[in-house]
């Protein structure tokens, strides 16, 4: 299959229409979807969130009426100590009244500590409920087969020494699952002696919790302040449930919401919804929060859900409902899939019309295109469609003709551009090799020194450069050595240089002082120097009978001495400013002796301002340690190392300014009249 971008134009425009009509009507569709979406979830918030918290205030009010009378009874008690009838009759007479105001109230009960009422009744437990009929009775019904005084409902208020409500079970006189409100009683002494307790049917409170249902398909339930199901109600006509989901509805009531998750965990889901989602629900309603989430606690074939809760603050239980999503988002699913169709079809009619349009337009182009080729191959003549009309068509086909035009005259022009390139070139690399002819090699200067070996070494940044060295004897018993830094790069600055080793090899011959000879040196170059050229110098004259190194330094770099036992140190002295500036300036001189071993090494800021990738300079410092660590390196070695180490800091970066390099390396004093030996690269 050939690229796209050598299809034809017309099919590459209509491809592109499509892509685009595609990728907007997805872009508005989908604004619009989540715009219509965000509506719609908060709408369904807004409804879902009412309905809990008023439940939730439904149901809590319930709780303080039944948290005074249990007070209020056991007050009653603690204070009258009524007879066993006449307590019957109060809880009769109180069961009575708050029934009408709180139908989930199922029994009330006054238990007493074993001999606590009576010495010699080890069980008392008067319980007040309506049978069938609905009618109220009391009944006495501690025994032995009821041993009450080991049930929570009686053991945890008198350990915790105050009122509780109780978490849900499951009571076996009356076989109802309720929460019970248990306020204890306490003689004139304030020691506790029984219990009066409230009981609320479980069912009663799951009928209310239905309210919260603001749509009749959600899942109620309540949780206790320890997490267990309150209240989890079981309807066969409920939209919501399934036979699965009824089958455990016994195991969700006797758990907690945490316990569930374990079981979803196994059963049904992944474990991030059983886990996850439904651990962090169960301590979001435990802490007592109102809000919503997205997770899974019932729903077993209609995915994601979106549960509602609020606080029962009295007991310190939760309301909460739980939704499919997916019949809270059905209205917009189906006008979804009412406009799709509508959006398809327009979408294919507008790319048939504008596909007619870009193929009549299309044509004068490809006729365009084969001229162009032709033009591209170098047939310059080749002739272009007549221009038609003043569109953008006819204004290209009249471009191309002033562009052959154009390109006729510019390969001409490119002809003698490029003859005029070479022949520059060619100067340049003539002035290189004329450059690098001036500076000195390894032939007479030096046939045979054994008092010192030499490594001299210069890398231009560019095809010439401005850096020098250079290297003479003076008289039979003194070498001079040099290095120089010339401002600037290029042409001009190999000129300067070429004056320069001129002026210092004619001068020398005179003047054997380095500050009298540098001296001379800066007066001849600061002659007609309206260019105002400089360069920095350093000039040191070694004598060869004793090793004595006298130098001066005009501005330059300061230069390395490494003496034989591996020390290295600067020779930081500087005896006057830069060549070519100030041309009264004298120069002093400073003085060095050099042992055996010991060498001098010359350079300029190429090396240490040579820079990383990273833009870090490579430092004097770090050619110290550099020189410090190769300390049994002859000058040779040593100077490659040196190079070969700018080199790799530099990573391969372009070398921005020339790069020069001279050691001199001190073998032993002159005993003979000629000099031997000497090695420079």
């Amino acid at each position: 299959m050939k690229p796209f971008r050598d299809w034809n134009f017309s099919t590459r425009i209509n491809v592109i229409l499509l892509l685009f009509l595609l990728a907007a009507g997805g872009g508005i569709g989908g604004f619009v979807y989540l715009r219509t979406y965000a509506i719609l979830n908060k709408e369904v918030g807004l409804t879902a969130t009412a309905a809990v918290n008023l439940t939730a205030e439904r149901i809590n009010s319930a709780f303080p009426p039944i948290e005074a009378a249990a007070e209020e009874l056991a007050l009653a008690i603690e204070i009258n100590r009524p007879g066993e009838e006449a307590q019957k009759q109060m809880i009769r007479k109180t069961l009575a009244q708050l029934r009408k105001s709180v139908p989930s109230l199922c029994g009330i009960s006054i238990a007493y500590a074993p001999y606590s009422f009576d010495p010699a009744r080890q069980y008392f437990l008067l319980y007040a409920y309506a049978d069938e009929s609905g009618e109220i009775k009391a009944e006495q019904i501690g025994s032995g087969e009821y041993r009450y005084f080991k049930f929570d409902w009686f053991t945890i208020p008198q350990l915790l020494d105050r009122a509780v409500w109780t978490e849900p079970y499951l009571d076996s006189f009356s076989g109802v699952e309720m929460s019970t409100r248990a306020q204890p009683i306490r003689n004139a002494e304030g020691k506790f002696i029984g219990i009066a307790g409230f009981d609320l049917s479980l069912e009663g409170l799951g009928n209310l919790a239905a309210e919260a249902d603001a749509y009749g398909y959600g899942q109620e339930f309540l949780l206790s302040r320890f997490g267990r199901f309150v209240a989890f109600p079981e309807d066969k006509n409920h939209p919501f449930e399934t036979e699965e989901l009824r089958r455990e509805a016994p195991l969700i009531i006797d758990s907690t919401i945490f316990s569930y998750a374990d079981l979803l965990q196994r059963k049904l889901f992944n474990p991030a919804d059983a886990s996850g989602k439904l651990r962090a629900i169960g301590h979001a309603m435990l802490a007592g929060k109102t809000g919503s989430t997205r997770g899974r606690v019932f729903n077993r074939q209609e995915g994601m859900e979106r549960i509602f809760y609020a606080p029962i603050e009295a007991p310190g239980w939760s309301l909460g409902v739980a939704y499919p999503e997916a019949k809270l988002l059905a209205p917009l699913h189906e006008l979804t899939r009412r406009v799709i169709p509508f959006a398809i079809a327009g979408v294919l009619l507008c790319l048939f019309s504008v596909g007619m349009l870009v193929r009549r337009i299309s044509r004068p182009l490809e006729e365009l295109t084969d001229a162009a080729q032709s033009i591209g191959e170098g047939n310059f003549d080749t002739p272009l469609p007549a221009p038609k009309g003043l569109d953008q068509v006819g204004r290209l086909a009249r471009a191309f003709r002033s562009m052959q035009d154009a390109l006729k005259a510019y390969i001409e022009e490119l002809k003698h551009t490029t003859e005029a390139r070479l022949r520059i070139e060619s100067e340049l690399e003539v002035a290189r090799q004329i450059q690098l002819g001036i500076l000195p090699k390894m032939l007479p200067p030096l046939p045979d020194a054994k008092e010192f070996s030499l490594f001299a070494a210069l890398r231009p940044a560019r095809q010439v450069g401005g850096d020098l060295y250079d290297f003479f004897p003076l008289g039979e018993s003194h070498y001079c050595f040099i290095v120089g830094d010339v401002s600037g790069k290029g042409v001009p600055a190999a000129l300067f240089m070429a004056v320069i080793q001129t002026l210092q090899r004619g001068e020398a011959e005179k003047l054997h002082d380095p500050g009298k000879l540098v001296t001379r040196i800066n007066e001849l170059l600061s002659r007609n120097n309206e260019t105002m050229m400089f360069v920095t110098y350093f000039l040191g004259i070694l004598d060869l009978r004793s090793g004595e190194f006298r130098y001066t330094n005009a501005g330059h770099n300061p230069p390395c001495l490494r003496h034989s036992t591996g020390k290295a140190e600067f020779l930081n002295e500087r005896h006057g400013p830069a060549l070519g500036v100030v041309p009264e300036a004298r120069y002093g001189s400073a003085g060095v002796q050099l042992n055996p071993g010991d060498s001098i090494v010359l350079y300029t800021d190429g090396v240490t301002e040579a820079a990383s990738p990273t833009d870090e300079l490579f430092g004097a410092d770090t050619l110290l340690r550099l020189l410090a660590t190769r300390s049994a390196a002859s000058p040779a070695k040593l100077g490659e190392g040196i190079l070969q180490a700018v080199d790799q800091f530099s990573g391969g970066a372009e070398q921005t300014d020339d790069i020069t390099l001279l050691i001199l390396q001190f073998n032993a004093a002159k005993a003979v009249s000629a000099p031997r030996s000497a090695e420079v690269s």
